[in-house]
């Protein structure tokens, strides 16, 4: 990062070449949308670029740093869109998919599942899904999800109670309607 910090485009390109793909599966389960992700990860890395300058390492690692802006770069693409987007991408749900052995059935119903958290998940206001991205499909912890969010812990409990509580009640609606 110090060389980047210098403008060395050799070093910055190899820091993309690591992170980018962590950052586009944030970007990912934040959107939703492909596209609305690859977006978001190249907005972080130019953000990156440009800001270089602001990266200071007594302050956290650069994958720290980094998410930061990925957060932000996340939020502020949520906030200009207009309509409520729907995964609709089925590349989040291959990875969701069993064994292909397994009984075909079996694997419908987890295919259906995954699809039905994922537009829970995507209904979420934008501060909450946040919230259950990062702590629950990033596995970070409270403390590091709040920080990552510019939260204190307590808001960032408070948000993913509102979000389990939302959550819960839209997909026992799911359950009941299959």
């Amino acid at each position: 990062m110090t060389r980047v910090q210098e403008g060395d485009q050799q070093a910055f390109a190899l820091l993309v070449e690591r992170h980018l793909p962590r950052a586009y599966a944030i970007a990912h389960r934040v959107v939703g949308q492909r596209a609305d992700a690859e977006d978001v990860a190249q907005e972080a890395f130019t953000r990156v670029w440009t800001q270089a300058r602001a990266w200071q390492p007594r302050r956290g690692s650069f994958a720290a740093w980094l998410g930061r802006i990925l957060v932000n770069a996340s939020l502020d693409h949520a906030r200009r869109q207009t309509a409520r987007r729907q995964v609709g991408d089925a590349d989040s749900l291959l990875a969701e998919l069993p064994d292909p052995a397994a009984d075909l059935s079996t694997a419908h119903s987890l295919t259906r599942q995954a699809a039905a958290i994922d537009r829970a998940v995507q209904r979420l206001p934008e501060q909450q899904r946040m919230a259950v991205v990062l702590c629950y499909f990033e596995e970070h912890s409270n403390p590091q999800a709040a920080a990552l969010m510019g939260l204190h812990v307590k808001a960032l409990e408070g948000l993913l109670v509102r979000a389990r509580k939302q959550l819960r009640g839209w997909l026992g609606q799911h359950r009941e309607e299959a």
